[in-house]
């Protein structure tokens, strides 16, 4: 149900984009590239500006010669702390200045083949290129930067993790442009296969001075690979918003009309296909020759699979001379293997420092938004998680018959929160005039009922001379019954349905956290809250419980959250993730934390073991920081400081 949800609002959003960027090319191709252009550029904040006001800080680590070719390594910052490791690779025996080449890396290292033997190629053929490794996978930026856990995180503070990558891209381009051995009168070229093809769509897209951009392995129909094949993307891929936008893979190189585009592709590649990138050259082929300049696009299917080969490096390079009217100074190189020998990844290796990553870059900019966040008011949250009153009343329906166990009356309700959601709820009630616990689990509406649980003893099931109180407990959308089955696709790995449910749910513009939150509030209008109700969740249900209360300030006599996170900055502050994806609720820290969020709640709200980042308990030291100027936190370890304190709210 979930799934299903998210595949139909990525396609309504990507079919949009579709159509507005068609009308918008009718009326006017360039134009229209600049509005993608422009939208496309919201996604990275002050990327920009922090760049142009960083030193660059550049310092030589290393280098040597190769077969024809000499080469560089270099440290040089592009975020703060930051250091890109980059091998710069020149010509052996041409004189300078030598036109510039940046290739970004994808999910690899720039020791492999796919990189370091086209930029031999390219330095052969006459051209300066530089190289450096991306965030994480198999080189030496690993620390802080998985592209999944770390990549998520960057949603708390409104982020794209692809800050991190498209960052080094540009940097790369001040790097080279500081060199008196650099010609950069024409530009530069971007180059790079799989998420290095993205990068260097993407940084085309940034920065005009990119004026020849070739993506290689890399283009698809985001609504089948992305949605209807729930590949497992990685965050960075998945900005905030950019599935409601309907900026899809053609649209994005269409954008980078006029300048000259070579879209490389592999014949045999496994993942994006050629009948997809063929489909994806053919509508750029248009759409440049719409814009006057049809010799500006080229198509290049290689006979390899998802690689960079040495028939592409050549490919590329004869681009480049007819693009940008450069002289052959030299002939180009043979294709074959024997002509080229790979360096030791020793020999490129050029030790970053490992301090500053994705992961505390982000926590650092958590920490700067900290100085603004205000609890937040009910009309604000009804704003920022985009509830609206006037939205349909939830329909109610029940399952079955209610049964009478011992002292109450069991009741399974299906209540639809919004057209295709449906949402379960389990309703154990002894009659009206007694208190009422609502209960939200993210394992399950049953995990704390079933063999006299924790929930069955707090309500008074099966004791005939406890006091008694009802139950609401239920299953919010892709949590219990209702939780997202595993696709083929995401039996890798990388792979999972909380990862797909957040990494989709960001890119349309409506988070899971999100979605369970407007669950949980439109139960209330379906099943109005008694004079004395306790709130209770636990783990990743927490936030939610607690977002309720404070969309209903004073409804709830108190809220207990058990095992649930200490606060979302706090997912940060760990090295492990050990959270579901789906927690997740991009840009909160712009505006509120959850202990703020539970001064908006109007009643006492009781944290039992609160956990960090990497799902350990706080320390006591650190509990006692924060209950100081907070009665209602509270540390229990057991189950039974657990019920207590749920019988002592229920019936004191």
């Amino acid at each position: 149900m979930l799934r299903r949800h998210l595949i139909a609002r990525g396609h309504a959003g990507l079919t949009a984009g579709h159509e507005r960027f068609a009308a918008d090319a009718r009326a006017d191709p360039l134009a229209a590239g600049a509005k993608v252009q422009a939208r496309f550029a919201r996604y990275y904040g002050d990327l920009l500006a922090t760049l142009a006001a960083k030193p660059l800080k550049a310092r030589q680590v290393g280098g040597g010669n190769g077969r024809g070719f000499r080469y560089e390594n270099w440290l040089f910052e592009s975020h703060p702390g930051w250091e890109v490791n980059a091998t710069l690779f020149l010509p052996l025996h041409l004189s300078p200045p030598y036109p510039p080449v940046v290739m970004s890396v994808g999910h690899s290292g720039k020791q492999f083949s796919s990189y370091q033997l086209p930029c031999q190629y390219f330095a052969r053929a006459g051209l300066a290129a530089v190289v450096f490794d991306p965030p994480g996978v198999a080189g030496e930026k690993r620390p802080g930067n998985d592209h999944f856990d770390d990549g998520v995180r960057c949603y708390l503070t409104g982020d794209t993790s692809n800050r991190y990558f498209i960052g080094d891209t540009l940097r790369s381009m001040d790097f080279l442009a500081a060199r008196a051995d650099i010609d950069p009168s024409h530009g530069f070229a971007l180059t790079g296969v799989s998420g290095g093809g993205h990068s260097s769509l993407y940084a085309g897209l940034l920065d005009p001075r990119a004026t020849l951009i070739a993506p290689s392995c890399c283009l698809i129909s985001q609504g089948k690979f992305v949605l209807d094949l729930s590949y497992s993307s990685c965050p960075e891929t998945l900005m905030p918003g950019r599935l409601s936008d309907g900026l899809d893979d053609d649209i994005l190189l269409c954008a980078l009309a006029p300048r000259p585009v070579l879209l490389m592709a592999g014949i045999n590649d496994e993942v994006y296909t050629i009948d997809d990138s063929r489909r994806i050259a053919a509508a750029a082929s248009t759409h440049f020759a719409a814009t006057g300049h049809p010799d500006r696009f080229q198509f290049f299917a290689d006979q390899g699979g998802h690689n960079y080969s040495l028939n592409q490096a050549r490919e590329f390079v004869h681009f480049v001379r007819r693009h940008w009217n450069l002289s052959a100074p030299v002939p180009l190189p043979a294709t074959t293997a024997d002509e080229f020998t790979l360096l030791e990844p020793d020999q490129m290796s050029c030790h970053p420092r490992a301090e500053a990553n994705m992961r505390t870059l982000t926590r650092d900019r958590a920490a700067v938004l900290a100085a603004n966040r205000q609890p937040p008011g009910s009309g604000k949250l009804h704003e920022f998680l985009a509830l609206d009153p006037a939205m349909l009343s939830p329909c109610s329906t029940s399952r079955a018959a209610a049964v009478r166990a011992w002292f109450h009356d069991w009741e399974e309700f299906s209540v639809e929160t919004e057209p295709g959601i449906s949402v379960q709820l389990t309703r154990a009630d002894p009659g009206p005039a007694h208190p009422a616990l609502w209960h939200f689990d993210d394992q399950g509406r049953q995990r704390l009922v079933t063999r006299g649980g924790l929930l069955a003893q707090a309500i008074g099931q099966a004791d005939r001379d406890s006091i008694k109180a009802a139950l609401f407990s239920a299953d919010l959308r892709g949590w219990g019954e209702t939780a997202m089955a595993a696709h083929p696709y995401e039996s890798v790995s990388w792979g999972a349905p909380d990862r797909f449910a957040a990494y989709v749910g960001a890119g349309v513009g409506e988070a899971p956290a999100a979605m369970r939150i407007r669950d949980a509030w439109q139960l209330t209008r379906a099943f109005p809250l008694r004079r004395h109700t306790v709130l209770s969740a636990v783990g990743a249900a927490g936030p939610v419980a607690l977002h309720l209360a404070a969309l209903l300030p004073g409804k709830f006599t108190a809220v207990v959250l058990s095992d649930a996170p200490a606060g979302y900055a706090d997912l940060l502050a760990t090295e492990e993730f050990a959270w579901p994806h789906d927690l997740i609720l991009p840009e909160v820290l712009q505006h509120y934390d959850l202990p703020l969020l539970a001064q908006s709640a109007g009643c006492p709200v009781y944290w039992l073991n609160p956990l960090d980042g990497a799902g350990l308990p706080l320390s006591a030291d650190e509990c006692a920081h924060r209950t100081h100027d907070n009665q209602h936190w509270q540390i229990a370890t057991s189950p039974g400081g657990h019920l207590n304190l749920l019988g002592e709210l229920l019936y004191d």
